[in-house]
């Protein structure tokens, strides 16, 4: 069994007092019975080093009290302190946000420039835009770094410190590759088998620092190094969520158990269809009420999306101005995007971003309409996208297929049509029920229950652990996309190495403006159903 070793500590010259990393035990599957004891990572003790402002990130804080109420709840309470202004210094709203990066410099796969600085050009900006929007807000953010690498040099370390805000915390996991035995000899390895460095679980990582901070901080984002989010993606995901938290204690205290839409449609059971797979709803669910067992699998979700540029080989070829059922659902030119939410960047652009995007440059390519839905949810929710879910957690939402428009089953559960987030964010209540009651085997360490069959190693890569196989899949949650348009460009997620419409397929992408277009087309059928069966 191995421990990560230190972070070198950072030159007294610097401005900020250096953090130690915490000693984090690799799991293997030969030593399960040691995960028990080793239920959350353990802290080193500090050096003692001249103080540079800069906050301990091991430093518990208090929990704050929390009252529920008919019109919020704990997640309504997180919105109320990250919202508040001025913010309140005694009660400040505490995010961690946590960044796992493979390599330090690109290895010409996928697209990249083989010996490019990724810290430079992609970590950094991301990490500084991020950080910065949180602090102007008067958030009190850490940043914890989780390296594939073996070592970030001082001076490398440097470049991070001096683009952090001051008051910034840092922690910089070094080496945090898990190790397990190869697959053909997980459950009984040879006495002489050496343990292999398992790169494709760097993404679980994040789920020991996790575990390890989840009383100290408000709200967690763990996301992939190239993934931008700003404080309006937080800010918004905290207002849906916590809409999403007021229907449910809503219908947890009303006669039925239900919350209704105003003016629902209470349309003649025998009409409705049937479930066409082992989803417990047919596809025809528009503005039917909902439980409160249903709301608390609802998440707002993300699209990860790129900027073109202006010579780019996919505005030539013409196929995003005829993407995907285009033909079957058309695009509804009523809506459009605001590209400055996910994907402003100045001229002359860091890296591989784009300077001045319009809503016309910003693409999607891993979900398309085929395998989305629409729904009205009562107020404050109303209409949303509904993004593609496990048949078995579906809670329901109009298919933009039904009724025979696209020739196909359902897209469910597929790779190309998942929506991969590259991360995830939640506050730690949402946490709590993931790790609790949503998911099977736990959301976090240890990963010992027989869910994972001896080692959580052995069957899932970064798809599963970041991209959303997990939450989206064996933990039955369902992403919602607010279908205003502000709220929509604000679930908007730049993939800044921008590397995917290099290397993909014309036919994958669609503009992320049309395809809030041809949800809007399917919301006007789908109301349309509503009016032909009253």
């Amino acid at each position: 069994m191995t421990t990560a070793a230190a972070a070198a500590p950072t030159s007294s010259t610097g401005r900020r007092r250096s953090i130690d990393l915490l000693h984090v035990v690799h799991v293997v599957s030969a030593c399960a019975f040691v995960i028990v004891l080793l239920v959350v990572v353990l802290p080193q003790q500090p050096h003692h080093q001249q103080d540079r402002g800069r906050r301990r990130l091991s430093a518990a804080a208090e929990d704050p009290a929390s009252e529920s109420s008919l019109s919020s709840g704990p997640i309504g309470e997180i919105l109320s302190k990250a919202t508040s202004q001025p913010p309140d210094p005694a009660e400040p709203f505490r995010i961690l946000y946590i960044v796992t990066t493979l390599s330090e410099y690109d290895k010409g796969t996928r697209g990249t420039t083989r010996g490019a600085d990724r810290l430079q050009n992609v970590v950094i900006p991301v990490i500084e835009d991020a950080i910065s929007s949180m602090v102007e807000r008067g958030w009190e953010v850490d940043l914890y770094l989780l390296c594939g690498y073996e070592k970030l040099l001082p001076d490398r370390r440097k470049l991070i410190e001096d683009a952090l805000p001051q008051g910034v915390g840092l922690e910089v996991w070094e080496d945090a590759m898990p190790l397990f035995y190869s697959k053909s000899n997980a459950n009984k390895p040879k006495a002489d088998q050496s343990l292999d460095v398992a790169s494709h679980g760097l993404s679980r990582q994040h789920r020991y620092v996790v575990r390890d901070k989840l009383l100290e901080y408000d709200f967690f984002a763990a996301f992939e190094d190239d993934m931008r989010i700003t404080a309006d993606h937080v800010v918004n995901y905290l207002e849906m969520s916590a809409g999403i938290e007021r229907l449910r204690i809503q219908a947890e205290n009303s006669p039925d158990g239900m919350v209704h839409v105003d003016g629902e449609s209470n349309r003649d059971p025998s009409t409705r269809g049937k479930s066409m797979d082992k989803a417990p709803v047919g596809n025809d669910i528009v503005d039917d009420p909902i439980s409160a067992e249903y709301l608390k699998r609802v998440i707002p979700g993300f699209v990860r999306v790129e900027v073109l540029g202006s010579s780019n080989p996919l505005l030539s070829r013409g196929g995003l101005d005829r993407p995907t059922f285009s033909e079957e659902v058309p695009i509804d030119k009523t809506v459009t995007i605001d590209p400055n939410y996910c994907c402003k960047e100045a001229e002359p652009g860091r890296g591989k971003m784009m300077p001045d995007p319009t809503a016309d440059d910003v693409v999607i390519w891993e979900t398309n309409v085929g395998a989305a839905g629409v729904r009205e949810y009562p107020e404050p929710i109303g209409w949303v996208g509904a993004m593609p879910v496990e048949d078995r957690a579906d809670v329901g939402s109009y298919w933009s297929g039904e009724g025979q428009v696209l020739k196909m089953s359902r897209p469910r559960r597929l790779d190309a049509t998942l929506g991969q987030q590259a991360g995830w964010m939640a506050t730690r209540s949402q946490v709590e029920y993931f790790h609790h009651e949503a998911c099977p085997g736990g959301f976090l360490p240890p990963f010992d229950q027989n869910h994972w069959k001896g080692d959580s190693l052995q069957r899932h890569a970064v798809e599963f652990w970041s991209g959303g196989f997990q939450l989206f899949g064996q933990c039955f949650l369902n992403r919602i996309l607010s279908m205003d348009p502000d709220r929509f460009s604000r679930q908007l997620l730049y993939h800044t190495a921008n590397n995917k419409q290099s290397t993909l397929r014309v036919d994958k992408f669609v503009r992320a403006a049309d395809f809030l277009g041809q949800l809007t087309t399917v919301k006007l059928r789908a109301k349309a159903t509503l009016q032909a069966r009253r």
